[in-house]
């Protein structure tokens, strides 16, 4: 049997094994999904909702949108269900975001079992959930409300009226600071006597405790003295003391008479403090920025780590790769691999040997051959493409070398069956381009298993790949780009 029958028998009866075992192991439906149930909604607009968008039960995947349109000037939604998730009688659906920003999909809230199965085809009734139009026009509110609270400090000290009054404040304001300014230094030496001597009553109190009682008899008799005898500095500083404490008195009352308009909603400041539609506003509008501030995860970050053994050149791949997908329907593809590069070399061996016959020295010369692994690293950037529920077009540098390719994804995605083609240079020992198919299943959590074969149009080159990895989705690299998150 030819080299080439054999590559093509290995390959398929791989392919039929990897296809026994999804079988045994999954229901594959290749002419379209069964097992779920197709129900109806509308919605007045669904901007960013996106065919084969998510149908969410609790934040869980339950299913996808199959079709959207328009009918009476409403969006119309068809999506389906998992036959196991139960969807009852007075379910509602809503239209929400990964964050205000991220990807949308309908939130399903399933009713009650107890009021009974809703029919598949059933039309669900909707509701608006919270979203950036919603945050807009609670802010344009707010606006509003801005705009009165200003047009009011504009009536009330705006023009030549309320300029007098300011000026009338400030001159108030000037000769106030201007007497309490005079009295403090008209009474500074009173006031430092009089500090003197409590550090002195102290300092005698300290040292003499058993003779207290009479000293404060003394200093009562002597400061009853001093004030029938008229001094005029204790006069003065009495007097003093008495108008700071009216002012004080005063002052606290006006306090007093502010905060109880306030509390009782008087005066623009007051209302809102005590409007709590106003205050609901606000923190409703706080905690929409909050979460888009949060939620800028509406990219799916994706990574690859996997490795392969090249069966005829005894080497191995290794390499890590990473998909970001700002859509569903398209993503970026950077990898970066450790590979066996096949490379050809032809040599000529000149020997000489006597003849047997005539004894004569006879020399021949023999073409050598040889196959060798340069072990590179190698970069892949592509664009990759959704078409559809199961295909997938790719194109960009693959491995340092231009290329495309394609592939056939089932079991959202665990299942891939595609090939490539890339390095479309000529050389002796590569005179076609490089062309490589791959299968592989995702059996368990991010685990796969893959086999294929590489550099099928070059026969000298061809060899046969077996191996693994682990793919998985990275959440808290998420919150980092889009800047504070949850994905859901």
């Amino acid at each position: 049997m030819k080299l080439e029958s054999k590559v093509g028998a290995f390959f398929i009866g791989t392919i039929l094994i990897l296809g026994v075992l999804i079988l045994r192991t999954e229901k594959l439906e290749i002419f379209g999904k069964t097992g779920e149930h197709t129900y109806r909604t509308e919605f007045p607009q669904v901007a960013g909702l996106n065919v084969q968008g998510h149908v969410r039960i609790a934040g869980v995947k339950v299913g996808n949108v199959k079709e959207i349109g328009i009918e009476n000037g409403r969006a119309v939604i068809i999506f389906g269900v998992e036959e196991k998730f139960a969807v009852s009688k007075g379910a509602v659906a809503s239209l929400s975001s990964i964050g205000i920003l991220g990807e949308k999909f309908i939130e399903l809230d399933p009713g009650k079992p107890s009021e009974g199965k809703l029919p598949e085809g059933s039309t669900i009734p909707s509701k608006i959930g919270v979203s950036l139009d919603n945050l807009m026009e609670t802010l344009g509110a707010i606006g509003t409300d801005v705009k009165g609270i200003t047009y009011a400090l504009n009536q009330s000290i705006g023009g030549e009226v309320g300029r007098q009054k300011l000026d009338e404040i400030v001159d108030n304001i000037r000769l106030l600071t201007a007497e309490f300014r005079a009295m403090s230094q008209e009474n500074h030496a009173a006031i430092n006597n009089t500090m003197a001597n409590v550090e002195s009553i102290s300092a005698d109190l300290r040292d003499r405790l058993p003779k207290l009682a009479k000293q404060f008899e003394d200093l009562g008799k002597n400061l009853n003295e001093m004030v029938d005898q008229g001094k005029p500095e204790l006069k003065g500083l009495m007097g003093d003391v008495r108008k700071l404490a009216q002012g004080f008195q005063s002052t606290s009352e006006n306090i007093r008479s502010i905060t109880d308009k306030m509390n009782k909603g008087e005066g623009t400041i007051g209302k809102l403090l005590n409007d709590d539609s106003t205050v609901q506003k606000l923190n409703i509008a706080v905690d929409n920025v909050n979460e888009m501030l949060g939620g800028l995860k509406n990219m799916d970050l994706r990574l690859d780590l996997g490795g392969a053994r090249w069966t005829s050149r005894g080497d191995s791949q290794i390499g890590l790769g990473v998909e970001i997908a700002p859509s569903k329907d398209y993503w970026y593809s950077l990898a970066i691999n450790s590979t066996p590069d096949g490379k050809i070399s032809d040599s000529t061996r000149t020997t000489t040997k006597l003849d047997p016959f005539s004894g004569l020295p006879v020399s021949t010369v023999d073409k050598v051959r040889t196959v060798t692994s340069d072990q590179v690293m190698a970069l892949s950037a592509e664009f990759v493409k959704r078409m559809g529920d199961h295909f997938v077009i790719h194109a960009g540098l693959i491995d340092g070398k231009g290329g495309a390719g394609a592939e056939l994804r089932f079991l959202d995605d665990r299942f891939r069956f595609g090939g490539l083609a890339y390095d479309f240079t000529k050389r002796d020992d590569k005179p076609n381009p490089r062309y490589r198919a791959t299968a592989s299943y995702q059996f368990w959590k991010g685990l796969y298993l893959q086999a294929g074969s590489q550099d099928i149009g070059n026969k000298d080159l061809r060899t046969f790949f077996a191996g693994g990895g682990v793919r998985w989705k990275d959440e808290d690299l998420k919150k980092l780009v889009g800047l504070v998150g949850a994905g859901k």
